[in-house]
């Protein structure tokens, strides 16, 4: 993406300040509508845009600002000398799995299901099938129960429970969604720290996780990022620094601030 021509980048904030002077609004309110700090919003008014950071964040900002004015989003970016396409970033993709080793780890979870449920329904069955007690037994236990209470020394019979323990059971997990109107920068990694996936996404692009999956979340020009969980929009901007979203996520699917 080219800078070369500051005197456009000039020009640019200029027509950016006088559409917000004519649409009477202050720096502080776009800031609030936008989630995005003054002192960005000025240096956009003022075309210093070098200082603002990647190119991709410039051009999502101007983007966001531009659209609020209601002015010709892509004649700002033409002009602005922003279109230069990026060089993609290569996407690093999940670590493959073969077929024989999902073959053994499916076994393998087969195999303690099989072993769980042998546990659970055994004892279950052995203690509805019992033999009945002989009623020679049964005599001969009343004879001693007699003979106890005659002697004082009668105990309480001690009942052992056959009920088998119930299984726990596991922590629910939400589906987590994040769709992008625009080009934004991101990083998706494990509750392990270990990298998911990275890189620049496109408008129209969509990706999805369970909770469990994911441990901690960088979303770069975040103003062109929905976040969705179990189909519900969730709000970002708590964890939203420079129109930059990073948060952690929780097994359950909430939100915490993240590094």
């Amino acid at each position: 993406m080219s800078h070369a021509n500051p005197d456009s980048h000039i020009a640019q904030g200029q027509t950016l300040q006088q559409a917000r002077l004519r649409a009477g609004m202050s720096l502080e309110d776009v800031s609030a509508r936008l989630h995005m700090p003054v002192r960005v919003l000025r240096a956009l008014e003022a075309g210093n845009w070098a200082s603002l950071g990647a190119p991709v964040f410039v051009r999502g900002q101007l983007r966001s600002y531009a659209r609020l004015l209601g002015l010709d989003v892509e004649a700002v970016l033409a002009e602005a000398e922003l279109l230069t396409p990026a060089e993609p970033v290569q996407l690093v993709s999940r670590s493959h799995v073969s077929s024989w080793e999902r073959f053994i780890n499916q076994l393998g979870m087969k195999t303690v299901y099989v072993v769980m449920t042998l546990g659970l329904v055994i004892p279950t069955w052995m203690a509805l099938n019992r033999s009945p007690v002989p009623e020679s037994e049964l005599l001969a236990a009343q004879q001693l129960r007699l003979e106890s209470a005659n002697s004082g020394n009668m105990r309480n019979p001690v009942t052992a429970s056959m009920t088998p323990l119930s299984k726990p059971v596991a922590a629910p997990t939400a589906l987590l969604s994040f769709e992008f109107d625009g080009e934004s920068w991101v990083q998706f990694h494990d509750a392990g720290g270990e990298l998911l996936e990275k890189g620049l996404m496109k408008a129209g692009d969509s990706r999805q996780f369970s909770s469990s999956e994911l441990g901690r979340v960088v979303l770069g020009n975040a103003s062109q990022v929905r976040v969705l969980r179990a189909g519900q929009p969730v709000d970002i901007s708590p964890w939203l620094r420079s129109n930059v979203a990073r948060f952690a996520v929780s097994s359950d699917g909430s939100f915490a601030e993240g590094e």
